[in-house]
């Protein structure tokens, strides 16, 4: 089974943003977090401020490993998700470094959970396989 890290913002009880992190262990999980976040008043206090919250979901996977999904709301309904893949670190960060980024669409809430289903059935090693020879969106 697999342990996800996620990292989350928004706001409780005044404007400035708060920090949340949690372990979650199945798709579930995370759908029943994405579905209780304050998506509405976030996305007010968002056009008001300047400043939104998000999710960033981490795999950990073997010799430091990881993909992370990111989702940033656009809207109270759609986010942006991008994909980021590290397969190996490499010397200095660059040299024989081995990762990907993967930009999808704007995608609705429940669009964005289905995609993050495969955080709970891959490796990043496997992640960076499925992803390596698709082309990068704009």
């Amino acid at each position: 089974m697999a342990n996800i890290h996620v990292f989350y913002q928004h706001r409780v009880d005044g404007p400035e943003l708060v920090n949340f992190e949690n372990q979650i262990r199945s798709h579930r999980d995370l759908c029943d977090l994405m579905d209780r976040y304050p998506w509405t008043e976030e996305q007010r206090l968002t056009d008001e401020t300047g400043e939104g919250g998000g999710f960033h979901f981490t795999l950990k996977g073997h010799n430091n490993q990881y993909a992370v999904y990111q989702f940033t709301p656009v809207d109270a309904q759609r986010g942006l998700l991008d994909l980021s893949i590290v397969i190996k670190p490499g010397w200095l960060g660059v040299f024989g470094r081995q990762a990907l980024e993967q930009h999808f669409d704007v995608l609705t809430i429940s669009a964005a959970q289905q995609q993050l289903k495969e955080l709970f059935s891959h490796s990043p090693e496997t992640l960076y396989r499925c992803y390596k020879n698709q082309p990068q969106q704009p």
